[in-house]
């Protein structure tokens, strides 16, 4: 399908309905979904010496069970959003939030490291089901109000990573460790109670893949053989993976190299964090009729200016100022390139939005994974290897944006003639 083709796509899939409970409620309902692995990563991370203590353990084990969450969580991903394109999806996603509860609870009863491990594991894996997420909203708002509807989402998960650790050192106050995995589990039962009451399996009603081996690899072989549909993909994913090497080298960049209090570096981030919200809602609202091919295009050729600033702030070896404000300017952008980036990989799935949902999400955190390493090894002395970090990033969104831009070009050209 050609790229100006699937810009200029704007109704709803045949046969499917707007949810009966309304958008605001659909909004809400879905970044309460894709806010259970943020709350899950951070919202414990507080309470690590403790659960260090109370398991005899070394912290360093408690650690590695942060790095468990990542690896299943990914795992979730694939296998899930795979089984999306076969299974009615709100049946997926109560099994999935189910089990979220569970495991929840038995990490909160758990005696022994090897314990906390396993249901960490499952605690991940069944997480994964939030890669219906986007599935839904393109099932139930077709392509352009999609776009809208995934900015709203993203805006209000920026939020979840900033207040978890925050809720988790509220809860280890009034409490034990135990009971930060008690409120997850009731968070997963809250948002399963809403799903149940405003997506019931029986208003899911698309045309399903069978369930087959064969089906689901071939799902991944669509995916991941169709170039446009792979250059979104990474684009977004690209651009992902500087905020990344931002979380993993700004501890060091501002407090340590720039001398910042901890509670001034605390600013600084949740100023990132509105710049990301406040763009999320101008492309929700300001720009909602603008295609989000184009809008990812000039969005990563902006990315790709800011990241050259990045790179010379670094090179001269400029100020704190500097490098806020670079930062705030990048992490800003990504509230264009996000939510562009998988609206119109969507509008390209053709037929296969959970495997492109789950492909988007592991590529996604690999990414910014392999990016945060790069930092992590690296020895920092100042702020150079975070700004080049970010600016490679950047310049390999440019690089698939580019792509993207060649083919708009070429498409049009060619249906002209």
């Amino acid at each position: 399908m050609m790229i100006n083709e699937i810009a200029k796509n704007t109704e709803k899939p045949i046969g499917i309905s707007t949810p009966a409970a309304g958008f605001w409620p659909f909004v809400i309902l879905m970044a309460m979904i894709f806010s259970l692995s943020p709350f899950a990563i951070d919202m414990y991370l507080p309470a690590l010496p403790t659960m260090a203590q109370f398991f005899n353990s070394s912290i360093d084990s408690m650690e590695a069970s942060v790095a468990l969450y990542l690896i299943f969580f990914a795992l979730g991903q694939l296998i899930l959003g795979a089984l999306a394109d076969s299974i009615n999806k709100a049946k997926l996603l109560m099994v999935g939030l189910c089990f979220f509860a569970m495991a929840s609870c038995m990490i909160a009863i758990a005696d022994t490291v090897n314990e906390l491990y396993f249901w960490r594991a499952i605690q991940a894996f069944s997480s994964g089901c939030s890669v219906v997420v986007f599935a839904f909203i393109h099932h139930f708002y077709g392509d352009k109000q999609s776009n809208q509807i995934i900015s709203y989402v993203m805006a209000c998960v920026v939020i979840a990573p900033m207040i978890a650790p925050m809720v988790g050192s509220y809860v280890l106050i009034a409490g034990s460790w135990q009971w930060i995995f008690f409120v997850l589990a009731a968070f997963a039962i809250i948002t399963l109670i809403a799903q149940i009451t405003l997506i019931p399996p029986k208003k899911v009603s698309s045309q399903l893949k069978p369930l087959k081996l064969s089906t689901l690899l071939n799902g991944y072989k669509s995916v991941f053989s169709n170039g446009t549909t792979m250059a979104y993909i990474l684009a977004g994913g690209s651009a992902f993976a500087g905020l990344f090497a931002f979380v993993s080298g700004s501890p060091f960049v501002y407090i340590e190299h720039f001398g910042v209090s901890t509670t001034q570096f605390s600013w600084l981030v949740a100023l990132n964090a509105v710049a990301m919200i406040t763009m999320n809602l101008i492309n929700a609202r300001l720009l909602k009729d603008v295609e989000p091919t184009k809008k990812l295009i000039i969005a990563g050729v902006l990315l790709a200016v800011v990241g050259t600033y990045l790179a010379i702030v670094a090179f001269y070896q400029l100020s704190l100022f500097y490098v806020v404000a670079g930062v705030v300017f990048y992490v800003g952008l990504l509230g264009l390139t996000a939510a562009n980036a998988i609206s119109a990989a969507l509008a390209n799935a053709q037929g296969n939005t959970g495997v492109l949902s789950g492909v988007n999400g592991v590529l996604q955190f690999g990414l910014g994974a392999l990016s945060s390493a790069v930092v992590s090894i690296s020895q920092s002395i100042d702020a150079s290897t975070m700004n080049y970090t970010m600016a490679a990033c950047s310049f390999f969104t440019l690089f698939f944006v580019l792509i993207l831009s060649f083919k708009l070009s070429f498409n049009t050209t060619k249906a002209l003639v």
